[in-house]
């Protein structure tokens, strides 16, 4: 899996665009993390900040060791230094449960409806969630219901991504700016990997349009 985040989408919003490493498409989905309290405080770039502090606070304790500094700066050190272990641990607990409580929660959701096993078309949802296949993707579009992406210069200075779809729908995306080129090649290669696949009923219309 491979997100873009911080992306802002005509129509959707504060959002992020995901491609999935099993078949041929991509999603938008809320990015809901993306200016919060809980984000800034747990994310990547705070457990980026962290290890920092750790590194900067071993450094610091051998100088002060080694000129002689006073024992209650030592133990200071220490006690600054084991505060911001754990906060580093934290954060790598928080990030990892995430993923582990929805595997959770979605085992026990199947086993509490295992009277609906009966049903085949449950069948066929439970085993795409378990896969953890692009179908099971929140709001997979395939790369088939792709018509057309435009790269051009935004307000600002910076730049929009649009892409129409085969139904009609157009959306717009405005990412950061390191991060234009990337999402909007990763967009047009499956365009161009859709338009070369054959084209089978059931896959989406047939792409049309430009780019």
């Amino acid at each position: 899996m491979y997100t873009i985040k911080g992306v802002t989408a005509t129509p959707g919003g504060r959002s992020a665009v995901r491609f999935h490493d099993q078949g041929y498409g991509y999603a938008v989905t809320p990015d809901r993390r993306a200016g919060s309290l809980a984000g800034a405080l747990l994310g990547e770039g705070a457990g980026c900040v962290t290890a920092l502090v750790l590194l900067a606070l071993t450094g610091l304790y051998t100088v002060l060791r080694k000129t002689g500094a006073p024992e209650a700066v030592l133990t200071a050190c220490v006690a600054v230094f084991l505060v911001a272990l754990c906060y580093g641990l934290l954060i790598v607990f928080v990030n990892w449960a995430g993923g582990v409580l929805l595997d959770v929660l979605f085992l026990v959701a199947a086993v509490a409806t295992l009277p609906a096993m009966l049903l085949p078309a449950y069948r066929r949802a439970l085993r795409r969630g378990l896969s953890g296949g692009a179908e099971a993707e929140p709001a997979w579009v395939p790369a088939t219901a792709l018509a057309g992406v435009w790269h051009q210069p935004g307000p600002g200075g910076g730049s929009v991504v649009t892409v129409q779809h085969t139904d009609g729908s157009v959306i717009a995306f405005v990412p950061a700016p390191e991060h234009a080129r990337d999402l909007y090649e990763r967009l047009d290669g499956l365009l161009r990997d859709a338009r070369s696949a054959p084209w089978r009923p059931g896959h989406g219309h047939a792409p049309q349009g430009r780019r």
